[in-house]
């Protein structure tokens, strides 16, 4: 190339390398090129969702740990997974458990449980079979038994310190729901309900203390009420 050709192509040259270039993208060799249209055409990955654990709280199969679901238990469960209910004694006004429960009101074992009983008051010197005294006494006082299973084969009811026989009602009541009722003193049906519950009976026993204490329904925290005597 001659002296005159080299003068006219430098400024030149020196202009295109101050020129802005744009980047060029350089592809993987190993990589093959993906279309655009390709890109559109993929589906998008999606993982697949973990099945739900059906006791989010993790309790453990074999209970030797304590957990939130040791608060809870079912009523209407079957009574074998519940430890049995028995009197240890029995004073005028109070019943005390073999735990050492005190309840100085009307209670009911049912399936396992202790249960205070809102039950009408009962005059033993004026209640009759034939159903004076008994007016206050309606299906509403055992409609707890409709609902639990298994039923009680029988329910030992003690009348307080003598033994008050109620009327036919209250019997065909809970005949009609396979219950057989027996009537007692408090004393002697705390006796035939431990001798039951020790030959593994499905039994239930409602029970009135001697002197009855006024109870009254006061609220609670969780939106229901409670008894308690009143002072």
């Amino acid at each position: 190339m001659s002296l005159p050709s080299l003068r006219t192509a430098l400024p030149r040259l020196a202009a295109r390398a101050l020129r802005p270039q744009a980047p060029r993208c350089v592809a993987a060799a190993a990589a093959p090129a993906t279309s655009a249209a390709a890109c559109r055409r993929r589906e998008l990955h999606v993982s697949a969702p973990r099945a739900r654990s059906d006791d989010p709280g993790g309790k453990p199969n074999d209970g030797s740990h304590p957990t939130v679901y040791d608060d809870f238990f079912n009523l209407l469960s079957s009574p074998t997974d519940n430890p049995s209910i028995t009197v240890h004694s029995l004073s005028d006004t109070a019943i005390t458990l073999a735990d050492g429960l005190v309840i100085a009101q009307p209670v009911l074992f049912l399936n396992g449980s202790v249960l205070l009983w809102d039950a009408p008051p009962l005059n033993v010197k004026q209640a009759a079979p034939s159903g004076w005294g008994w007016e206050a006494w309606d299906d509403e006082c055992w409609k707890v038994v409709e609902v639990v299973e298994p039923r009680p084969e029988v329910i030992i009811f003690g009348t307080g310190a003598t033994v008050c026989p109620p009327p036919q009602r209250i019997k065909s009541y809970l005949h009609s729901l396979g219950i057989q009722l027996t009537v007692e003193s408090t004393r002697n049906a705390c006796s035939t309900y431990n001798l039951l519950i020790e030959e593994g009976r499905t039994v239930a026993a409602a029970l009135l203390p001697s002197e009855r204490r006024p109870t009254q329904k006061v609220p609670n925290d969780e939106g229901g009420e409670h008894l308690e005597n009143r002072k």
